[in-house]
């Protein structure tokens, strides 16, 4: 993994607050929409239970069993018509919730494109450079272990050569040596010729 450094860059900044923007605007639509559903449920169970505590006085006061079901038929179709305005509520909320929610990602998303786009360039620029300062180092590092290795290899090489030359050296110190020597013997061998050829 790449050293990143720890201070937080204007780019990733840029990116964090558009995000925060926007996760904040959508969930205050949300709020806003969850709110609206509350006060309209709480509203018809309100209703219900008035026109339930009606329903039921009407029926414990009516005198007669057909009186009974003409007091359940009168109020079985206002409550259904509450229902009906509730459900058609309920879609406008919904309904306006989703423009809502459009609108609010139509207003962040290019700011939240436009900062993605900052920060992944700025993460590339510096993985880049990283990479490259990784590369150089490995680099130099070799450098620095062969630099050894060849001056090591030129003392080797100077110290052979050496060595080869003093033996060369020697060698030719050692056949002159051996040439005086043989030229001594010839000249002792001749004037010990001469010497037996002297009368005595």
């Amino acid at each position: 993994m790449f050293p990143f450094s720890q201070s937080i860059t204007p780019a990733a900044k840029n990116h964090v607050q558009a995000q925060i923007a926007f996760f904040n605007d959508f969930s205050r639509s949300l709020f806003q929409t969850a709110q609206q559903v509350n006060e309209l449920t709480l509203q018809m169970a309100q209703t219900i239970l008035e026109d339930s505590a009606a329903t039921g006085q009407a029926i414990v006061t009516a005198g007669k069993p057909t009186e009974v079901f003409s007091v359940t038929a009168s109020r079985a179709q206002p409550a259904a018509e509450r229902l009906r305005a509730y459900q058609q509520q309920l879609s406008r909320i919904a309904a306006d919730s989703h423009t809502k929610l459009v609108r609010v990602a139509g207003e962040h998303a290019e700011e939240t494109a436009r900062a993605a786009r900052e920060l992944s360039d700025e993460v590339t620029r510096v993985t880049s450079e990283e990479t490259e300062r990784t590369v150089r180092r490995q680099h130099d590092t070799m450098r620095q272990l062969a630099n050894p290795l060849d001056s090591m290899v030129d003392s080797a090489t100077r110290q052979a050569r050496a060595a080869m030359g003093n033996g060369h050296d020697a060698a030719e110190h050692m056949g002159q040596a051996a040439a005086h020597t043989a030229q001594a013997a010839q000249a002792a061998t001749r004037q010990a010729g001469r010497k037996e050829g002297q009368p005595g």
